[in-house]
């Protein structure tokens, strides 16, 4: 049987000043039971967001005069260092050590949902850091796929620039565009005008209205000389730019437990709470019920404490 977060556990994010050295101190009791106590290290540092996390580790070090990072990278192992490791992670780093790998195992799910779901400035933050980590640019890495239609799509999107757009939809533009889009069916030409996701949206929103048309559809029948690769990439990023919960919902149904970690902790701080309502939406089941399931045994005790604690609501709804 799975290991489950208990209903009678109270533990709350922070939604205050925490008091850091109780904190450290409560790190430093559960890093004194390693090898059985994995599972308290991921709840308390799955309690503060990431930024929290780091002043946390400042903390420790001062009180213990230890690096807690190189503590835990060599006392833990296997799943319990590997989840630990993606929450202490920066956002941009975590991204850039998961598309290095994604590249390397030509994981073309993750390659394109941490392309398509990245804001412009963090984008344009990982493409340094990944020229720095590794000396290769995203767009060398995306050259050697084998399927050179997913690389236009990618290499495109990657490279879009919406940092000077207005985050205000205009809704006559928005027609103005749904009908262009009609006429000429250039969906990637759309995907990468330098506009807010918001006018894109609202551009999606306004084709479904004036046309009726299903856009999956629309997309495979305009598209259908590229590869089915392509063909989902353009409907997924659709798919994100209408819905993100639901998009990685769809998304948290095919992966295994590497790329649900990824997920849920990549939009810990963004709209995980409303990811777990998507999935039981679509699947009329329990996001954490799946995990405990399916998942290896280690390692979803560690994924459900990081979901039911990063996906309590009063975190995601701040952030909407």
């Amino acid at each position: 049987m799975g290991c489950t977060v208990s209903a009678n556990d109270k533990t709350q994010l922070h939604d205050g000043t925490p008091h850091w050295d109780k904190e450290a101190d409560r790190l430093h009791e559960a890093v004194q039971g390693l090898g059985s106590d994995e599972v308290s290290i991921v709840r308390v540092l799955a309690r503060f967001t990431n930024k929290q996390r780091h002043r946390l580790l400042k903390e420790y070090r001062e009180r213990f005069h230890e690096d807690l990072t190189s503590v835990l990278e060599s006392e833990l192992s296997g799943t319990s260092q590997e989840v630990v490791a993606a929450l202490l992670y920066s956002p941009v780093k975590y991204d850039v050590k998961s598309l290095n790998k994604a590249f390397e195992d030509q994981d073309y799910d993750t390659i394109v949902s941490i392309i398509i779901a990245s804001k412009c400035n963090s984008m344009i933050d990982v493409q340094d850091a990944y020229f720095t980590e590794y000396n290769k640019t995203l767009d060398d890495e995306l050259s050697t796929l084998p399927d050179k239609d997913l690389t236009h799509v990618l290499v495109s999107l990657l490279n879009v620039d919406r940092s000077s757009a207005k985050k205000k939809a205009d809704k006559m533009a928005a027609k103005e565009r749904a009908t262009l889009l009609f006429n000429d069916g250039d969906i990637l030409s759309l995907l990468c005008e330098p506009v807010s996701r918001n006018q894109l949206k609202e551009t999606l929103d306004a084709f479904l209205k004036l046309h009726r048309v299903n856009i999956g559809q629309f997309v495979e029948e305009k598209c259908s000389a590229l590869s089915k690769l392509a063909q989902d990439t353009l409907k997924d990023c659709v798919l994100l730019i209408e819905n993100p919960p639901r998009y990685f919902a769809k998304e948290l149904a095919k992966a295994d437990e590497q790329k649900i970690l990824r997920i849920m902790v990549s939009r810990s701080e963004i709209d995980l709470y409303y990811i777990k309502k998507e999935f039981l939406s679509l699947y009329s089941k329990q996001l954490h019920d799946v995990i405990d399931k399916h998942c290896p045994h280690d390692y979803a005790q560690l994924l459900i404490a990081v979901l039911e604690l990063r996906g309590q609501y009063s975190e995601s709804a701040k952030k909407r």
